[in-house]
């Protein structure tokens, strides 16, 4: 088989890859953009936390 021929075949199938690695990307991003949660939800901001310096535990902050 003539060089070129291997090389339109590799390139051929290096371009099947991309595009369906795309697409899989794509199916799975999508999936999950259903579980985000939108943003300005009590998620998205955080709760700061304190230590306590007697028991060295981690709280919420007071006035969260």
């Amino acid at each position: 088989m003539p060089p070129f021929l291997i090389a339109a075949a590799g390139l051929m199938g290096a371009v099947a890859l991309t595009r369906f690695v795309l697409r899989e990307s794509r199916r799975v991003s999508a999936k999950v953009d259903i579980f985000r949660t939108p943003p300005g939800t009590q998620e998205d901001t955080g709760i700061r936390l304190e230590r306590d310096p007697v028991t060295g535990a981690y709280r919420p902050r007071a006035g969260n």
